[in-house]
């Protein structure tokens, strides 16, 4: 019998605990990680190793982030590079992709995300046909691979707030509308618009979600619309969505020609492939979702009105965790128990926290909102070797924090 070779992935962090929590999380699924902590000794492991795909920091001493990707990319063009960022705006995701990289995780990121991305990225290096068919055939991929109870995590909570949003979705579920949803980075954005995908009638159908940060303006044409050819014709995410609905994901960083250009598709309800004539139908239901304040944009000129108002009949805030303080037990509790379904130790069926540990999760600020309570959650679940979670099993900056 034939043994597969495991996919080799390549970590490099200036911060050795980091190299080892993304080797932790990517170990249980069989990949053979490789970690380097000096991202100039990294070029000589691509060099000996040829990883499919490397993970690096974005802000390193010596060789950065995207020093090191321009440089893997001179000695292998194939690899694939996928930057974690804690510092992670349009921006700095825009140059990433402008040189090369596949994708960015903003940090904290969870265990869930991490596998996420670097599924995709081994995806795209085996042909993106087969990611496109992987999004054909799965009505709700994605983050949403952990089920239904992943699915409500954002509503989870007491709180005006999200009583607020339990409301809002309640309401919209079972209607056609376009929803625009704001927030910070790591709020539940894309949990929300699933959750209502999920509670619509057009759940059967498929949930497409199109990342609108991209570098290159026609390859990210190319995949909303398709491609027509000499060797035939690939749909794009607007066909891959029919029947279902179109998840436009920071929806702020198109372009002016693709915000002119959906903003038409949307209100004509047809799309067309580059390169051909023939428009296409579409019969989907669109949601979209920015970090940044849209209605600003639109003032400054730097986004169209008539996309904004197409996408914002419905707007959704997401407060971010720091306001959501009387929620924060019922989620980490909720987080707990979705963590230990996920693994085979059976002392982590059994865990708690201490007092001191919640009163450190209630008084901790979360910039990293709900993605940075999952990683701790997640980080101190697999730490603890008992039944409680105590505040030593917490990372350094909680501990620490004032």
């Amino acid at each position: 019998m034939e043994t597969l070779t495991p996919d080799k992935i390549l970590i490099v962090d200036d911060e050795p605990e980091a190299i080892e929590n993304c080797r932790r999380i990517l170990s249980r699924h069989r990949y053979q990680c490789v970690g380097e902590a000096d991202s100039n000794r990294a070029l000589a492991v691509i060099e000996r190793e040829r990883p499919q795909v490397l993970l690096t920091d974005l802000r390193m001493p010596g060789l950065d982030g995207i020093g090191l990707l321009q440089a893997a990319k001179r000695i292998d063009p194939a690899i694939t590079v996928v930057l974690l960022t804690a510092y992670a705006s349009i921006q700095t995701a825009v140059a990433s992709m402008r040189h090369g990289a596949f994708d960015y995780l903003a940090k904290p990121f969870t265990g869930q995300e991490l596998r996420t991305v670097v599924q995709r990225a081994l995806g795209q290096e085996r042909g993106v046909a087969s990611v496109r068919a992987e999004v054909s055939r799965a009505p709700v991929t994605g983050l949403m691979e952990r089920g239904t109870a992943a699915q409500e995590g954002v509503l989870i909570g007491n709180s005006a707030a999200t009583q607020m949003v339990r409301d809002v979705v309640e309401r919209v579920a079972a209607t056609e509308a376009a929803l625009l949803i704001s927030g910070e980075a790591g709020t539940g954005k894309e949990y929300l618009a699933r959750t209502i995908h999920a509670r619509c009638v057009r759940r059967s159908k498929p949930f497409v979600s199109v990342g609108c940060i991209a570098g290159d303006d026609a390859t990210l044409d190319a995949q909303v619309f398709g491609v027509a050819g000499s060797s035939g014709s690939q749909p794009g995410l607007l066909e891959m969505a029919r029947g279902g609905t179109l998840y436009l994901n920071e929806v702020g960083g198109l372009s002016p020609r693709l915000q002119a250009k959906i903003a038409r598709a949307l209100k004509e309800c047809r799309g067309r492939r580059v390169g051909e004539e023939r428009y296409y139908d579409l019969d989907l239901r669109v949601m979209a979702a920015s970090t940044q304040d849209l209605q600003a944009c639109c003032d400054r000129r730097e986004f169209r009105e008539d996309l904004y108002w197409h996408l914002n009949v419905v707007p959704v805030l997401l407060r971010p965790l720091r306001e959501r303080v009387d929620d924060i037990d019922a989620l980490a509790h909720w987080i707990l128990r979705t963590c230990q379904v996920g693994h085979r130790d059976d002392h982590l069926m059994w865990q708690n926290f201490t007092p001191r540990a919640r009163r450190r999760l209630r008084h901790y600020p979360w910039p990293g909102n709900l993605r940075e309570l999952w990683s701790v959650i997640e980080h101190a679940a697999v730490l603890a070797d008992g039944s409680l979670i105590d505040l030593t099993h917490l990372p350094d900056r909680l501990r620490t924090a004032r």
